[in-house]
């Protein structure tokens, strides 16, 4: 009597994010196209992770400011629901003189998604400014730290 077995193929991908984006050039609030993206083969659940690397920079005497991203259906055009992170956030308070400061985090996005066929999704990052101005903010990918995007199928 033979034995059956089954084989489950498993369709996943992951990407790195090719250049540091500058998120600074942008007005606030505006959400900025990374150019890191994945493609979803077809219909199905998938479980999204991404890491994101953000850098705010600072030399002032009172600044607030943050740094949100998301998944982005690029072919729905639509956000990827309750994909939103908080990458980085800095508050300086107002001092006697200015202080120079250049922060990094990482903030992971992990996200159950249900597609009716193939789709592209994208990471969007924007900068906030609610106080004073920034002098850096950036997502970002070298040696020091990767900003990935991976799928796996689920169901």
């Amino acid at each position: 009597m033979g034995t059956s077995s089954s084989i489950r193929i498993v369709e996943s991908g992951f990407a790195v994010l090719p250049a540091n984006v500058d998120l600074n050039a942008a007005a606030s609030g505006t959400f900025v196209a990374s150019g890191l993206s994945v493609a979803l083969p077809g219909a199905g659940t998938y479980q999204i992770d991404a890491t994101v690397r953000a850098f705010l920079g600072t030399m002032t005497t009172g600044e607030g400011a943050f740094i949100v991203a998301r998944l982005y259906d690029v072919t729905a055009n639509a956000v990827v629901p309750n994909s939103e992170v908080l990458a980085h956030q800095l508050l300086v308070t107002a001092g006697a003189s200015a202080t120079l400061l250049n922060w990094n985090r990482a903030a992971p996005i992990q996200v159950r998604y249900t597609i009716p066929g193939a789709r592209t999704i994208r990471l969007e990052a924007a900068r906030f400014t609610q106080l004073g101005t920034t002098d850096g903010a950036s997502l970002n990918s070298d040696a020091n730290g990767r900003t990935t995007l991976r799928y796996e199928r689920v169901a």
